[in-house]
């Protein structure tokens, strides 16, 4: 007898329980509604899709204009402390000299990954550094990086160390060295 009770009360709730399950009582969409909404579902997220790419494209353009100017700092900074000291020395061996010792000195006064690894085999690199501005023979470019690599260049604390020496003895040899 329970048991035709429990079916019976069954029966009557399936309807209830498929209404809720199939759509939860609401009306069916039409087919036309149903392609409306999937268009204007699409078409929204198409632009979210559009701002986030033009949010990534105008964070992408300001870091490189950022960067543009942050190299036309350095630069100039470079091309201001590639100057010609108010004296010259006598001769090439004492315009190297001084290179030698404000190349070591630049490099030392790095950060303390890049002093390290100026630190290994320093002796031999002094040497070819002094090879090198012997081979210019030329004075006046020797004496202007000794006098660039000895100023204080704060912009240049963000890139390696020897690529930093690198391009304000670069930025001499252009500025006055031969034609």
């Amino acid at each position: 007898m329970n048991v035709r009770r429990y079916l019976a009360s069954v029966a009557r709730l399936a309807p209830l329980w498929l209404s809720l399950a199939c759509g939860g009582g609401a009306a069916p969409q039409s087919f036309e509604e149903s392609i409306a909404k999937a268009v204007t579902m699409e078409s929204r997220q198409k632009k979210q899709s559009e701002a986030a790419d033009n949010a990534e494209q105008a964070r992408l353009a300001a870091a490189a204009k950022a960067k543009a100017e942050h190299e036309a700092r350095v630069v100039a900074e470079i091309d201001a402390a590639a100057v010609l000291p108010a004296t010259l020395p006598a001769s090439i061996d004492a315009a190297c000299d001084a290179v030698v010792d404000s190349y070591d000195g630049f490099l030392k006064r790095g950060a303390e990954s890049d002093v390290l690894r100026w630190h290994d085999g320093r002796r031999k690199k002094m040497g070819e550094r002094r090879t090198a501005c012997m081979a210019a023979g030329n004075v006046q470019v020797a004496s202007c990086q000794a006098a660039a690599l000895a100023a204080e260049l704060p912009l240049l604390a963000g890139i390696e160390r020897t690529d930093a020496a690198r391009r304000v003895m670069t930025r001499c040899s252009d500025k006055f060295g031969k034609p």
